[in-house]
């Protein structure tokens, strides 16, 4: 929330405001109760904790991942994704995408930086991929979705498991295991 809309929402000048973050004066009691009031309002809440909030309690397979320090990081995961055996139990938060999850997820996550995605280049990316899961080969079909923040861009990642139908229709209709979607494709879709 920026300066002038807190003040105004509390009913006070935005220097105050400024001298309250700097630490410069301390609130008064009324101001105090005010400040909380406000903060406690979930429309007041910063998007990425309402997106951590939508991930943690998703019935399905998705995560949160942003990309720090050059570094792709799962910042918030599904209890779903966590109980779907490997490679998702591993699914933590702030662990790095290419630590225990294998080659399969390394190479999506190479691609999702490729094409742009935590710059919000484009829409989503669909992906179909392999991977060995209780010494079998399973197919997933999984979507990343570029979400802006206000601050930063985050990939909301979603993933189903899929049959090998499913997944070898998915490479014939599209030449190959992933598909980029770009705004003006989203658009009229």
């Amino acid at each position: 929330m920026k300066q002038e809309d807190a003040a105004s929402r509390l009913k006070v000048s935005q220097s105050y405001i400024s001298r309250l973050e700097n630490g410069v004066i301390e609130p008064s009691c009324e101001i105090t109760t005010r400040l909380r009031e406000l903060l406690c309002n979930p429309v007041h809440r910063p998007l990425v904790d309402q997106l951590r909030t939508i991930v943690r309690h998703a019935p399905h397979s998705v995560a949160l991942l942003a990309l720090r320090d050059g570094t792709v990081r799962v910042i918030e995961a599904s209890a779903r994704y966590r109980q779907a055996g490997p490679p998702f139990e591993a699914y933590v938060p702030d662990m790095e995408t290419a630590d225990p999850l294998g080659q399969a997820v390394s190479d999506i996550v190479r691609e999702v930086l490729a094409c742009g995605a935590f710059a919000g280049d484009v829409a989503c990316v669909e992906q179909v991929w392999q991977a060995p899961v209780d010494g079998e080969r399973r197919c997933f079909h999984s979507v990343q979705t570029p979400v802006f923040t206000g601050a930063e861009w985050l990939v909301h990642s979603a993933t189903a498991s899929i049959s090998p139908e499913t997944y070898n229709a998915f490479l014939g209709r599209n030449g190959g295991p992933e598909r980029v979607h770009d705004f003006r494709a989203a658009r009229a879709e």
